[in-house]
């Protein structure tokens, strides 16, 4: 390594994730890249660790796993990735996920940069964002995520206290996106969850017995 720049090899290495996966990062402008006269990428050395001193990524990487298409995923076992920044919430996301997907993997994030670290490595059947986070907002991370990935989720529910119209400086949510406002009521969401895959065409497992 030089001290002013990485290759992409480099970078994949040092923070554990496909090169493919470092090259989207540059595509989408999470770290910053330029190619020398001979065309080869050279990653800012500064953009990097920056991007590992503000957001873990050494401390939250999740385990690397090749990405397939959704439609070859099978139904048991389909990954849903919960995005919070609140312990509190993530965890009541989490117990609602898990009644309305009882067979899938589960992993979680606190803040869009990591969400990002985690998409890079697998893309999930499912993705329920927080809007506003540390670091980099739901907002922000959805765009980058609709615009720059060829595969995406097979549904994305945004989530958040505050209400659409007061969002609204931050943008308009990307296309196909649904939104529920907290306090979520866990009939309503699991509902959601489950139509919503279903619609989709990524059909949910079946529901678990809910006591009476």
């Amino acid at each position: 390594m030089t001290d002013g720049s990485y290759s992409t090899a480099e970078v994949a290495r040092q923070l554990g994730v496909s090169i493919p996966t470092v090259q989207r990062w540059v595509d989408l402008g999470i770290l910053k890249a330029w190619k020398t006269v001979g065309g080869h990428r050279r990653l800012d050395a500064a953009s990097v660790h920056a991007f590992i001193r503000d957001n873990g990524v050494a401390d939250t990487q999740l385990a690397v796993a090749p990405p397939t298409d959704i439609a070859s995923r099978p139904r048991a076992g389909a990954l849903a990735l919960i995005v919070d920044d609140n312990p509190d919430d993530r965890d009541l996301l989490e117990a609602m996920v898990q009644e309305a997907l009882p067979d899938a993997r589960v992993r979680v994030a606190s803040n869009g940069f990591e969400a990002l670290l985690a998409i890079g490595h697998e893309v999930p059947h499912l993705l329920v964002s927080d809007i506003m986070m540390p670091h980099m907002n739901g907002m922000e991370m959805l765009r980058h995520l609709t615009r720059a990935l060829r595969e995406r989720p097979a549904l994305i529910v945004a989530v958040s206290s505050d209400s659409l119209r007061s969002l609204a400086h931050l943008g308009a949510l990307p296309h196909g996106v649904r939104f529920v406002r907290k306090p979520i009521e866990a009939e309503a969401f699991i509902a959601v969850l489950q139509e919503g895959l279903a619609d989709s065409g990524a059909e949910p497992a079946s529901p678990r017995s809910r006591k009476r």
